[in-house]
């Protein structure tokens, strides 16, 4: 968080108010990215099935005003009159354990309404997905639907009819545990630590609960609970912007990217490159055979590749060499100051 907000903040200022900028936000949106894409086939690869990408942008809403009125408003997540002003029925667990706040939702199912004459169009496989969360990165086992990214997971779990207040939510960093009017609905050790500050959950249409939790560490997730059916996580979709990894990261992979370049251009590799500038200032060194002669790279053997030993070796060369210069030039001025 707070990363892009000089880059963000320029943006704002150009805009009159939020209406404004949220519009532009979502307009990009629809111009260079899937977002409102809808996926009409299970197997698509592009998009999301229909009502997916809402309850995305609602989840981020919902966290960041949570987060918000922590911050800002805290009254108004303490005092059930301030909620029921806000059309809002969230409860946090009154467990000894750290419990993750509710968001503001509604605290009853709406009432069934004959469906709409385009999803009544859809596949019966796609109405079905539109009533759960994205498996994106996830999966679904008996007691839960699951998606995450290298950041979060985020859980569904079905509590039947009920109110928030009705609902307990206990997490720590290492274990979970959802009662619904007392009853045990989910309890169990999570597959890895999360940061329980970070992590919020609401109520949806008044039977789900939706849990999104915030990773400790960046890594993708077997299972969301030990035990449970593990996914492939060599099958999962990642992909990440180059800021986003640390400098070291950054570094290798431009590496990766300039030697694939090069090599599609039958040129020499970085690695190639820089043990041909090494050669280059050893090529006079005293004990030399070539000293004396221009410097003629066609006499190296640079098409495989160059292990890191033989940069290790050059530099300590390097450094043995100038160590014999300076301790030359130290004797060489001991022995003029006892001439004089």
């Amino acid at each position: 968080d707070g990363q892009f907000d000089d880059l963000l903040m320029g943006l704002a200022k150009k805009h009159s108010n939020v209406e404004e900028l949220t519009f532009s936000l979502l307009s990009f949106f629809e111009r260079r990215t899937d977002l409102f894409h809808v996926m009409e086939t299970s197997d698509a690869r592009m998009g999301f099935v229909p009502g997916a990408a809402e309850k995305m942008l609602m989840k981020h809403f919902r966290f960041c005003q949570q987060r918000y009125m922590a911050d800002h408003q805290p009254h108004l997540l303490r005092e059930p009159d301030a909620e029921s002003a806000c059309a809002a029925d969230g409860a946090t667990s009154s467990s000894s354990s750290a419990a993750a706040p509710s968001v503001a939702a509604p605290t009853t199912a709406p009432a069934a309404s004959p469906a709409e004459p385009e999803e009544a169009a859809l596949p019966e496989e796609t109405r079905q997905k539109m009533k759960h969360i994205s498996t994106w990165n996830g999966a679904i086992t008996e007691k839960y639907y699951w998606s995450q990214s290298l950041q979060e997971v985020t859980v569904e779990v079905e509590v039947g009819p009920c109110k928030a207040a009705d609902v307990s939510v206990d997490i720590t960093a290492t274990r979970l545990c959802i009662k619904c009017n007392g009853q045990m609905v989910l309890e169990g050790k999570l597959h890895e630590k999360v940061v329980t500050e970070d992590t919020v959950w609401h109520l949806e249409d008044g039977h789900q609960v939706i849990l999104s939790m915030q990773k400790s560490r960046e890594t993708w997730w077997k299972c969301v609970l030990e035990g449970d059916e593990e996914i492939d996580t060599t099958k999962v979709e990642s992909t990440r912007k180059m800021e986003e990894y640390d400098g070291e990261t950054q570094g290798a992979i431009r590496k990766i990217m300039f030697d694939q370049n090069q090599k599609l251009q039958g040129k020499p590799s970085s690695d190639q490159i820089r043990t041909a500038d090494m050669m280059k200032e050893a090529w006079n060194a005293p004990g030399s055979p070539f000293r004396g002669t221009d410097f003629d790279p066609t006499m190296l053997n640079l098409s495989g590749p160059v292990g890191e030993e033989f940069f290790k070796d050059m530099e300590t060369k390097r450094i043995e060499g100038a160590r014999e210069k300076l301790a030359a030039s130290q004797g060489e001025a001991m022995s003029s100051s006892g001439d004089s």
